[in-house]
């Protein structure tokens, strides 16, 4: 809250402000979803991006108790879960009681929500991004979402090549500060494929990124990646254990020439069998 006085100037503007209505997630985001939400406690301080699997994620929070939020974008769920008592914000070792946000884009519902709400609490992404300020909060959870993901656990979630997509957000200081969190979770949210235009499907867990492609977060602060086939926990395991743990979750359809790479790059010199 500021008060009148610390302002200079307002400017006044009729202009309506744009809202977002909530998607509609599909039968994959459920899945993936159902993996994700194995993964949160009770109490646990939750960050999720934009996106059709963190809309089922708030979706299948029903059940959990006493969530903090501290975020950048404000869920557009969040009202629904504070009506519920899902998210209290009360274990939160800074701004108990309040959920903590940069912006906020949303439908009517939550602007009418957070206008004037004393459980609001709107910062700079300076404060609520500095991945210090995350790590302090015990079991910190990040969940954000990736296009692409190579077996040794680099995270892309910007473009693909030298085609830009996205920008990188706040997802890499909340992997971080997630990482050293006490007991703390990173978590990427990953669609295992995508279709082509020929219909064919190409993995999103790939050898090795596309050249030119951003790498979103660094091996070193990948955690667990989760996709509609299961999680791959990466946190403190070698390269080789990567990989398998990567490719367990990658399309079953995919897997032969993950696993031929594997081979290949890692043990060219065993046999398949050796390495299954």
């Amino acid at each position: 809250w500021m008060h009148i006085s610390e302002f200079d100037y307002f400017v006044e503007n009729s202009t309506k402000i744009p809202t977002f209505g909530r998607g509609t997630p599909t039968e994959t985001d459920k899945a993936i979803a159902g993996y994700v939400l194995d993964l949160i406690e009770d109490g646990d301080t939750i960050q999720m991006g934009i996106g059709g699997i963190p809309e089922a994620v708030v979706s299948g929070l029903e059940g959990k108790k006493d969530l903090g939020v501290l975020t950048e974008m404000f869920p557009i769920g969040l009202p629904q879960l504070v009506a519920q008592g899902i998210v209290t914000n009360k274990h939160k070792p800074f701004h108990q009681g309040v959920t903590v946000a940069t912006f906020c884009m949303g439908d009517e519902e939550m602007y009418r929500y957070v206008e004037q709400n004393p459980a609001c609490e709107f910062y700079p992404s300076s404060y609520t991004n500095s991945p210090v300020f995350i790590a302090q909060h015990p079991n910190m959870v990040a969940m954000n979402m990736a296009l692409m993901v190579d077996l040794s656990g680099q995270i892309n979630s910007e473009g693909l090549g030298h085609t830009q997509i996205s920008g990188s957000g706040g997802q890499l200081d909340f992997m971080i500060g997630s990482f050293w969190s006490q007991g703390g979770k990173g978590i990427t949210l990953l669609y295992s494929s995508r279709k082509m235009k020929d219909g064919s499907l190409s993995s999103a867990i790939v050898p090795e990124l596309p050249i030119g492609s951003p790498i979103t977060v660094p091996r070193t602060y990948a955690q667990y990646v989760v996709t509609e086939y299961g999680v791959a926990n990466l946190r403190y395991k070698s390269r080789t254990e990567r990989a398998k743990e990567l490719i367990a979750v990658a399309h079953p359809d995919l897997r032969g020439e993950l696993y031929a790479s594997l081979k290949k790059n890692f043990f060219p010199f065993a046999s398949m069998a050796s390495i299954k």
